[in-house]
């Protein structure tokens, strides 16, 4: 290479290199972006995670139908989901058989009412002793309460309605032969309400108390959330299962509910100690999970993001709740929580959210 060439290209290498060193001395020194977060402050709420239970809808007030006599049923004038009213006849036996049994009584109590009359008159006239006048009146008393008996068993060989209301199950058909007590005909009254019927395992059964508050939604009525509270709580464990029964009544008066219809139920239990509280935070403010151990970044007074270990106790939907509380009001990193670094600037985009 011609030497006068490799020296004049050297020598523009070189002051290239010197005008670049200078500007890059002269540059003012820039500083990175703070990074926009969202933030949301921390939240007070109860100690104890929702109890989450399925259930079924009943009728408050159901009552099971019967006849107090066994026999044979004659006829059954209404059919499930239809609507009665208070006195309704129902369903009736066939009354041949306790006609007899009712005429049997008549006849006995009149015979018995005569040879107490006749007794009278010879206890009069000292034929009779008083012993025997009064074994004559215990006969007579005996077989007047035997045609009660008969004349009532013949009142109830029907099934009138007690109170307006819905049929809300038929289980027998004409013809069949019923025994005495065997339910008829399931009814709901009418204005009485619905109720979710729950089965609740021990653990949650201990934390339920009277009146705690309840929501409950359905899979028939997807777009429709209900108000509830617990009225009734069971006393012994079903043997069978081991589950505890438990009832909330339901705010819903006016819905077009079922007896049947299963709900999911999210009952706020009270537990033993209603006024004991947690620290609540949102579930995306939380990094670096590992089983109940997480990581979650505070905002300082001057905006900057520092890194706090907390113990998550449950999960209730999109919020954690803490095993340590944290001070009401502490402004927690939200959206880009994932993406700052313990002491970093940051930018809130909205303000007024957090503060």
């Amino acid at each position: 290479m011609n030497p006068r060439l490799l020296f004049a290209l050297s020598a523009s290498l070189l002051l290239l290199w010197g005008c670049k060193a200078a500007t890059d001395a002269s540059a003012p020194e820039t500083t990175a972006t703070p990074r926009a977060v969202r933030v949301a402050e921390v939240e007070t709420g109860p100690a104890l995670a929702p109890v989450i239970a399925i259930g079924a809808v009943a009728a408050r007030d159901e009552a099971r139908l019967a006849f107090k006599v066994g026999g044979v049923v004659r006829s059954i004038s209404v059919r499930a989901g239809q609507s009665v009213r208070a006195g309704q006849v129902l369903a009736t036996l066939e009354t041949a058989e306790i006609d007899a049994a009712v005429a049997q009584a008549q006849a006995a109590n009149d015979k018995a009412q005569r040879d107490l009359a006749r007794g009278k008159t010879l206890f009069a006239e000292d034929v009779l002793t008083q012993e025997q006048l009064d074994d004559l009146g215990t006969a007579a008393e005996v077989a007047k309460a035997q045609l009660s008996a008969a004349a009532f068993n013949r009142q109830y060989a029907q099934i009138t309605a007690p109170a307006d209301g819905r049929v809300l199950r038929r289980l027998a058909e004409p013809r069949e032969l019923v025994a005495p007590g065997q339910p008829i005909l399931q009814l709901s009254q009418q204005g009485g309400g619905y109720t979710l019927r729950l089965n609740l395992p021990d653990r949650d059964f201990v934390n339920v108390g009277l009146g705690d508050p309840a929501q409950v939604q359905f899979d028939a009525l997807p777009d429709q959330t209900f108000a509830a509270r617990v009225i009734e709580r069971g006393g012994a464990a079903d043997p069978r299962t081991g589950t505890f029964a438990a009832e909330l009544l339901l705010d819903a008066k006016t819905a077009p509910l079922s007896s049947g219809l299963i709900g999911r139920a999210r009952i706020q239990a009270s537990g033993r100690n209603s006024d004991a509280t947690r620290s609540y935070v949102p579930l995306i403010a939380l990094v670096e999970g590992d089983s109940d151990a997480a990581l979650l970044f505070i905002l300082d007074a001057d905006d900057r993001a520092r890194a706090q270990k907390v113990a998550v106790a449950f999960i209730d939907g999109d919020r954690a709740a803490l095993r340590k509380a944290l001070p009401e009001g502490t402004r927690i990193i939200t959206d880009g929580a994932a993406y700052v670094d313990d002491g970093a600037q940051v930018r809130v985009v909205d303000p007024a959210a957090g503060r």
